[in-house]
């Protein structure tokens, strides 16, 4: 059987090409009609020619389909003959990335726990650090207590009874000229007045308590490091403070001690005979007698300047009672002019040489006589030539005499203070008119005032 395979085509055919591909002439009468646009398909058979045609579509298919099915066979063969190795290779795949996974998941989880670990510390050493400030804190408080008790036994005599004020001058005024002649002004300029009682005044900015609370520590920002570091920085400024506050308590403990030794010593007093008078006291005092220790050799730096500066007071204080009874004040509140010294003068009623037992200051009738040191009162009456006149014992042998008085404002036995008023100036007595008579006298001796004055004055004007 023979099959021909005829095309029809839409474009016209050369004339050669007709030639050649014409049909037997026996066969025109057999020709079946070829339709267009497709490819048929032409055999001959024992019935005759057959044809068969297909359009350009269903070429197509056709074709894709071998094509598909072709790749379809090779990437079926391909996979029989490479599945082993391509399983291989996905299994070592998957087993690499769980491998990567559990790596990772490991050092995180180190991570974590050396995290967790370092919180663990740091919560330890802040817990450690707070624990130390609070215990920091309750001893600067304590320590406190004790400047403020220090301040306050540097600033309060105990020649004096506890919570009284000690009395002052009043204030003096303003310096004027005085003649040349044997007029004398004793009185310090006005801003150097002073008493002679301690004026060891504590440092303001440390006897004031610091406030802080570790409560009040923020626990977002800042960092509760940065916190802290501050909080112990303050306290160590507190420390800071209080030491200082020691440290210039003491300094002018001892610098008042040697102004008032410097002061006995150019009264010509012993101290050791003084040391041993009786202290006199307002109010009983008593109590078992407990001695300070000495501080250890582990004792911190503050429990031995608190130590040292309880010495220091307990120097001061013996010396500033000893000075509270020497006759260092001004006998009258006003300017201390001197009318007639101490000493040989001529009399002025008979006006002949005689010796003057005091000094006379010029003041007006009425002015107030004060006592000049603490003491008692042993004579309060008229005494000859003396007039009205009060006399005090400060002991240690030493008295003093106010006389001339217009009136008498203490009765015997009475203890007076300092600057305590005794009584009026007057012209009562051997006297040619108003004025103060004023004498210092040690084991009844009368001895030159003027040297107790400028004593007083000295120490005074020192401060």
């Amino acid at each position: 059987m023979q099959c021909l395979v005829r095309v029809r085509n839409r474009s016209p055919m050369s004339r050669n090409d007709r030639l050649h591909h014409a049909p037997p002439a026996h066969d025109a009468s057999r020709r079946a009609p070829i339709p267009k646009g497709s490819i048929t398909f032409v055999w001959r058979s024992k019935a005759g020619l057959k044809s068969a045609s297909l359009s350009y579509l269903a070429c197509g298919a056709l074709g894709g389909l071998t094509v598909a099915l072709g790749i379809w066979g090779a990437a079926v063969s391909s996979y029989l003959v490479f599945k082993d190795d391509i399983l291989s290779g996905l299994m070592n795949r998957q087993a690499a990335v769980q491998y990567a996974y559990e790596d990772r998941i490991r050092d995180l989880r180190a991570q974590l726990d050396r995290f967790t670990s370092r919180q663990m510390v740091d919560q330890s050493e802040v817990e450690r650090r707070v624990d130390q400030i609070a215990r920091r804190q309750a001893i600067l408080e304590s320590r406190q207590s004790i400047v403020a008790s220090m301040s306050e036994a540097a600033g309060s005599p105990r020649g004096r009874p506890a919570g009284q004020p000690a009395a002052s001058p009043p204030p003096l005024p303003e310096a004027r000229p005085l003649p040349v002649g044997d007029t004398l002004r004793l009185a310090p300029p006005v801003e150097r007045q002073s008493r002679l009682e301690s004026r060891v005044q504590p440092v303001r900015a440390a006897t004031e308590a610091p406030h802080f609370r570790l409560a009040s520590l923020p626990s977002a920002a800042p960092p509760k490091a940065d916190v802290i570091a501050r909080v112990e920085q303050s306290l160590e400024q507190v420390e800071l403070a209080q030491q200082t506050e020691l440290q210039t308590l003491e300094t002018r403990a001892e610098r008042q001690a040697r102004r008032i030794r410097a002061v006995l010593t150019d009264l010509g007093l012993d101290q050791a005979r003084l040391a041993q008078a009786p202290e006199r006291s307002a109010g009983g005092t008593g109590g078992p007698f407990l001695p300070i220790a000495e501080p250890r050799a582990e004792a911190s730096p503050f429990e031995r300047q608190v130590f040292r500066l309880q010495a220091v007071i307990r120097d001061h204080d013996r010396l500033n009672r000893l000075a509270a009874t020497i006759p260092l004040g001004r006998p009258h509140a006003g300017d201390l002019e001197q009318s007639s010294g101490f000493g040989p003068r001529l009399d002025p009623f008979l006006r002949t040489w005689a010796m003057h037992s005091g000094i006379d200051f010029r003041a007006a009738t009425g002015e107030a006589a004060r006592a000049t040191a603490a003491g008692k009162v042993t004579h309060a009456s008229t005494m000859g030539g003396y007039g009205l006149m009060v006399e005090l014992d400060h002991g240690n042998g030493i008295s003093t005499r106010y006389a001339h008085l217009s009136r008498i404002d203490v009765s015997v036995g009475d203890m007076v203070r300092a600057n305590h008023r005794v009584g009026r100036v007057g012209s009562t007595g051997r006297s040619t008119g108003p004025h103060l008579h004023y004498e210092t006298r040690i084991n009844g001796e009368a001895v030159d005032p003027l040297r107790f004055l400028r004593a007083g004055l000295r120490l005074a004007s020192a401060e």
